[in-house]
């Protein structure tokens, strides 16, 4: 799903009564559509909660995720979680 289309379904299902957390790669378009929370990872495209078939390091994000519920402030924020993409080759 597109960063944008992502943002405007969250906004929806906010209206809903129902809480949202994204998880984006590209925090600069994510901003534009204002979801209500919205976690950055610094991982590639397609790979949000990391490298496929790594079933511990997709809790250990989303955990992150999760708890990152209480730093957001406003309608809006993005809050950048400490994960960097270290795979090589």
């Amino acid at each position: 799903m597109c960063h944008q289309s992502g943002g405007l379904l969250a906004n929806l299902v906010e209206e809903a009564g129902i809480v949202t957390v994204a998880i984006t790669l590209k925090p600069e378009i994510t901003v534009r559509v204002r979801p209500p929370r919205a976690c950055y990872v610094r991982f590639p495209l397609g790979m949000p909660c990391g490298e496929a078939g790594k079933p511990a390091q997709h809790r250990t994000i989303l955990q992150a995720v999760l708890e990152a519920i209480p730093r957001f402030e406003a309608a809006g924020t993005v809050v950048e979680l400490p994960y960097r993409w270290r795979r090589m080759g």
